[in-house]
């Protein structure tokens, strides 16, 4: 048994945790990043000796599925890797085949070779990651690409491989030679090549091989090429993958991947359940699809992750839907009461307005002592008292008070709550600040009641919209139909 990490829940309170402790900064053109016109994708043909094999590997697929070799000697896991290996070269799997100009090593070497001799002049530099068949005695994809590149005319001393430098000062002597143009080619794997080497200066194209597992292998890739002080303002990423084989596969795990992981960066997350497949190891039926080279697998892909995307839509519109019909319920109680609290100010603030009462300094200087020594006192009493009346308003002390000085009410015909200070010089100045307010209280009710009757014929609208009941069947049948084509979940 092996524990792994599998699954993200909560992704959108994930993102937004994420986002609180780390900015994100994303690279453009002002930043002197190198163009590029997309991607160029180099698709090689399968051979007659690549589809013998991909039969072998659906024969042992179904091998592993019927528990007729056991798990020490066979599995899906060993499965995917050769059908990985077999995507690269065929002699990764069986050294004992031929070569053939239908190879990633020699598109490739077309490739590189087509360039090198362009940018002659500039002695411009490529680099090329293969993370499969890294150098080491017998067959390898370094050493076959050296030779097919020396064979078409490149100088075997402008090829050079990251594993031949093993120290640090032989590594910056090996960049340096890159930055310089003495080295032109540069192999390496994404973990020696990938993070913190800089050799843009010269590089003007970029060879994918193989597929990393993860969108961070990418991304490093990458940046290699797509860096500040690349002296060459537009570049060339070229992707090789095998048609028909493991690659098609590969490529769009990485996607899926590098989608949930952009939502994250971005907070544009809404799924809320994200599987992480870092150890992918292919269902049996993608795998006996793959080897016979089924181009459903890509459309199969993308109806389920639509399929998966309307239905979490569908999840939303029916919890919103709820949400709104309760709150319609609530809505003409809260109409009431705000219309009953408009009323109400309406009236006080015309009852204020008639007011002609005169205070003298010493009167006045009596009512704050009294409202002061009542606010200031006011701890813990079992019911609400009357302590004065100012302007034709009774000022009442709340009830049950934990601490002092915190606030009265002014009563007429409604009852309004009033911050009070600790400092006696502000008791009556609070008061008279709140009665010169009432228009802007007006103001504020009458603005929330419009809102509330907008939001109410707003939500009214909203629950005339139709769901994606019909989107999701629709997908659903459609899912079945290439699952059927594909075998998936049926005996054989």
């Amino acid at each position: 048994m092996v524990t792994r990490f599998s699954k993200f829940h909560n992704i959108p309170e994930l993102a937004n945790l994420l986002a609180s402790v780390a900015d994100f900064h994303k690279t453009d053109k002002e930043n002197d990043i190198p163009d590029y016109d997309g991607y160029e994708d180099a698709v090689v043909e399968k051979t007659k000796d690549f589809k013998e094999y991909l039969e072998e590997i659906s024969k042992r697929a179904s091998a592993v599925r019927n528990g007729s070799v056991k798990r020490t000697e066979d599995n899906m896991l060993k499965i995917t890797t050769d059908g990985r290996k077999a995507a690269l070269d065929m002699r990764l799997v069986d050294v004992n085949k031929p070569f053939t100009c239908q190879s990633k090593a020699f598109l490739c070497a077309q490739n590189i070779f087509d360039i090198y001799s362009r940018t002659m002049n500039e002695k411009a530099a490529q680099i090329v990651f293969c993370d499969t068949s890294t150098p080491k005695d017998g067959f390898n994809m370094y050493h076959e690409m050296k030779e097919i590149l020396v064979g078409m005319g490149v100088n075997k001393e402008e090829i050079a491989f990251i594993h031949d430098a093993e120290s640090e000062s032989e590594k910056r002597k090996l960049f340096n030679k890159v930055c310089k143009g003495e080295v032109r080619v540069i192999m390496g794997s994404t973990f020696k090549l990938g993070t913190g080497v800089n050799v843009q200066q010269r590089l003007v194209a970029l060879h994918h091989l193989d597929v990393p597992w993860r969108p961070s292998d990418m991304v490093q890739r990458e940046g290699r090429i797509l860096r500040q002080g690349n002296q060459n303002s537009k570049v060339w990423l070229y992707r090789y993958t095998t048609k028909g084989s493991f690659d098609a596969y590969s490529w769009q795990l990485l996607e899926n991947k590098q989608r949930m992981i952009t939502s994250i960066l971005s907070g544009c997350a809404n799924e809320r359940n994200c599987s992480d497949v870092d150890d992918t190891v292919l269902s049996y039926a993608e795998v006996k699809a793959l080897a016979i080279g089924n181009g459903l697998i890509k459309k199969r892909v993308e109806v389920a992750n639509e399929l998966a995307r309307t239905r979490l839509l569908q999840t939303q519109h029916i919890r919103m839907r709820q949400y709104m019909e309760a709150e319609l319920l609530k809505m003409p109680a809260k109409l009431m009461r705000l219309q009953e609290e408009i009323e109400k100010n309406t009236k006080d603030m015309e009852f204020y307005k008639a007011q002609d009462e005169e205070y003298t300094l010493e009167e006045r200087r009596e009512l704050r002592d009294i409202i002061y020594k009542g606010v200031m006192n006011n701890l813990l009493m079992d019911e609400e008292r009357e302590i004065c009346t100012y302007k034709g308003f009774r000022v009442v002390l709340p009830k049950n008070m934990l601490s002092n000085g915190e606030f009265v009410y002014l009563c007429a015909n409604g009852k309004h709550y009033v911050e009070m200070g600790t400092t006696r010089a502000g008791s009556l100045e609070r008061l008279d600040n709140f009665l010169a307010s009432f228009e802007k209280r007006l103001e504020k009710l009458e603005a929330e009641k419009e809102a509330l009757i907008k939001r109410e014929a707003d939500m009214k609208k909203e629950l005339e919209k139709e769901g994606y009941a019909d989107m999701i069947e629709s997908l659903e049948k459609e899912l079945r139909e290439i699952d059927k084509e594909l075998g998936v979940g049926m005996d054989e």
